[in-house]
């Protein structure tokens, strides 16, 4: 005999024609695990464009310099400004460029002279041939042939601010934690404190910032991770959840306290810069005083929150300046072959090896060493 299932939101039954994928960490943060059954397409639907879309404009800026492998659709440009007031723009690999092409015509004793300041040639040689269509006497070969592109360097330091929480991006991690719940077999009706929340039926949020220790026991050091977690403790009563996304944000949601399902201990956690998942161990077996403290939202100092968020930063700068040598790396080779008249998948020749590695070297110092003054 077949279960019936009832969206966990509206209670609407759920049928084929109204089911729905629902991820169970977002999609535009890297999640790809997903619950069938869980909640309706309208739900779903509403709730994404809503409670979800708040989590990625809150971890963008995160996100992007970070890295964040989506399952599909890739992340949109995000305005970024400098502390001189410059606007720029935040590409998904990590770099950033200018967020309006400008074009200059003016005549010279020599003819005319076009500057162009654009993204990348592809948009350069667009223009370029937009204003040959503009003046006939342009031989368009001729002048993309001799045009000359040069990289200005970003002197001045880049600015954002991180905040975290608020009615909807709380709405979607405690979602969350009930869809693991829900994927775990426990009923979404078991999460009686968290569904009342997520329907509207209490404006007391069941869950806090918790920064008073580190619940996860062996937290990776070499990049941020997103991971949710849920633990029963029917001795307790408890059903306790977890959340936390890119080593920064992190909450610890009271799905119920009266719990009297079976022992319950499954997490869900993953590297967002390639989606690969994570043996992660999260210490949900929380004491009195400390649950007390989530209850009135206290569970979290100045130091302790400044501490994690610093400890979460640096490890998203370090994944940010790795992937910007990974891409200065790319481009000294795309340089060298491109100095050499080399296709991008040819063979070196071996007597020409010494004069590829000076081009590469001599780019790629360049640039460090731009990195190095900043």
């Amino acid at each position: 005999m077949k279960n019936t299932s009832y969206c966990a939101l509206c209670e609407k039954r759920i049928e084929i024609a109204n089911d729905s994928r629902e991820h169970i960490i977002p999609q535009s943060i890297g999640g790809r695990r997903k619950i069938r059954s869980f909640i309706c397409i309208d739900c779903n639907s509403r709730s994404g464009d809503s409670w979800d879309a708040e989590i990625w404009q809150q971890f963008s800026h995160l996100a992007m310099m970070h890295g964040v492998d989506r399952e599909r659709g890739t992340p949109p440009n995000i305005k970024i400004q400098t502390i001189d007031g410059e606007t720029y723009l935040l590409l998904p690999d990590g770099s950033m460029t200018i967020p309006n092409a400008t074009y200059r015509a003016e005549q010279s004793e020599k003819g005319l002279k076009i500057k162009i300041t654009a993204r990348d040639k592809s948009i350069a040689h667009k223009m370029v041939k937009q204003a040959a269509r503009k003046n006939p006497k342009v031989d368009l070969d001729s002048f993309l042939s001799e045009m000359k592109a040069t990289e200005t360097p970003l002197e001045s330091a880049v600015t954002f601010s991180a905040q975290f929480g608020g009615e909807l991006a709380g709405r979607s991690m405690v979602k969350t934690a009930v869809a693991l719940a829900a994927a775990a077999g426990v009923s979404p009706k078991s999460c009686d404190s968290a569904m009342q929340y997520l329907k509207g039926e209490t404006v007391t949020p069941p869950y806090a910032f918790f920064y008073l220790r580190d619940l996860v026991t062996n937290r990776p050091s070499t990049h941020a991770l997103n991971c949710v977690s849920v633990v029963g403790l029917p001795a307790r009563r408890q059903l306790l959840g977890y959340v936390e996304y890119f080593s920064m944000s992190r909450i610890v949601v009271i799905l119920s306290e009266h719990y009297d399902g079976p022992t319950l201990n499954t997490t869900y956690a993953f590297n967002p810069a390639n989606a690969s998942e994570l043996a992660l161990s999260v210490d949900l077996n929380l004491f009195d005083n400390e649950l007390e403290l989530i209850r009135t939202n206290q569970a979290s100092t100045d130091e302790t929150y400044a501490a994690a968020l610093n400890e979460g930063f640096e490890l998203i700068y370090k994944r940010s300046q790795s992937r910007l040598l990974e891409r200065e790396a790319s481009n000294a080779f795309e340089h060298a072959c491109e100095s050499m008249g080399l296709p991008r998948d040819s063979i070196i020749p071996p007597e020409r090896a010494q004069e590829f590695s000076n081009l590469m070297a001599n780019h790629l110092v360049s640039k460090i060493a731009h990195l190095i003054r900043r």
